[in-house]
């Protein structure tokens, strides 16, 4: 599921609301209820999807996409335990669903169990070839292990999938940053620069790397661009303290 924006939709659903409790109309099937389910997590609405997709799985106990949707709702509000239980279930009732098993490596992966999370990642590709965000994921593992070769392999597989993904790019220039390439890393952040050029992140790591070439000038310039927009990066108030201070930052 991807969340849209748009304050239309989020008024539209707010008309749909429904007070805990409240019946839903006889006629809906289990589709309808899962489709109203993903209005509201494209809206952000997360308490409001949890509850449709509650429905949707009361009505229809073996819907296993129902069962990994609702998954997704209860790791974003906090409940990875009642998360694991509707994701198990979802495969139970699917076996080879490749977004369950990447929504599994994600919920691992935030609490720190890299290698069920790995395991999962790779048991998603494996069924689903263009998953390209659990290349992503075992990319952000290889790169917390400092296995910089394997998080640039991985990340170029999902460069592959979704060409134009300005994040990626971003993703695999911080990689090559921390190898110590600058220059291919000035590289990577310009190209990806182009296609988000309101990207503060993309900006402050060019203000970085501009930095640490010795370009002072550009990464003050970088940084400044950064602060009016974001005031709160972190990366660019380090930068623009570097340069205050006269600190190099570190290789």
């Amino acid at each position: 599921m991807e969340r849209a924006d748009g304050a239309a939709l989020v008024r539209k659903l707010g008309q749909q609301s429904l007070l805990a409790g409240q019946q839903f109309a006889g006629d809906e099937s289990a589709s309808d209820l899962k489709a109203r389910g993903v209005e509201f997590f494209r809206a952000d609405k997360l308490s409001e999807a949890g509850y449709y997709f509650r429905a949707a799985v009361l009505a229809q106990p073996q819907f296993a996409e129902a069962h990994n949707n609702l998954g997704t709702v209860l790791r974003k509000r906090g409940r990875p335990q009642s998360a694991i239980a509707a994701f198990q279930t979802s495969l139970m009732l699917n076996p080879r669903s490749a977004s369950t098993y990447g929504n599994l490596g994600n919920l691992h992966e935030r609490y720190g169990n890299f290698p069920q999370a790995e395991f999962y990642y790779i048991k998603a590709v494996e069924l689903e070839p263009k998953l390209y965000q659990a290349f992503i994921g075992l990319a952000r593992i290889a790169a917390f292990r400092q296995k910089w070769d394997d998080a640039l392999a991985a990340l170029s597989r999902a460069a592959q999938l979704v060409p134009k993904s300005a994040d990626i790019i971003h993703q695999m220039a911080v990689v090559y940053l921390s190898k110590g390439d600058l220059r291919t890393a000035h590289d990577y952040l310009r190209n990806a620069a182009s296609l988000a050029p309101d990207s503060v992140a993309i900006r402050a790591s060019m203000a970085d790397v501009a930095l640490k070439r010795g370009e002072t000038a550009e990464a003050g310039k970088l940084a400044a661009w950064c602060l009016e927009k974001d005031p709160e990066n972190t990366l660019a108030q380090s930068v623009k303290e570097a340069i205050e201070t006269g600190s190099p930052q570190d290789d």
